[in-house]
């Protein structure tokens, strides 16, 4: 069983849609909405830019919650 911090918050300065989690190794990752189809993307304190292509039909929080389970097995 993988337990899993999971926070989803909206940020008053910039009005992004973040979706994020803590592996139980203590890693976070994260997904913030640009409103544009662009999601910028943070894992292992690496930051990118993924599209709605890069999703493959997952929801933000399904990308993030399968990259915390993920990271927990050692697969990521």
């Amino acid at each position: 069983m993988t337990l899993s911090l999971i926070s989803v918050s909206c940020s008053k300065d910039d009005d992004k849609k973040c979706y994020s989690c803590t592996s139980e190794l203590g890693n976070k990752f994260e997904l913030c909405d640009n409103g544009n189809g662009t999601y910028d993307a943070t894992a292992y304190g690496i930051k990118g830019t993924m599209t709605e292509e890069d999703l493959e039909g997952s929801t933000p929080q399904q990308v993030v919650d399968e990259a915390c389970a993920d990271d927990s097995e050692g697969d990521f």
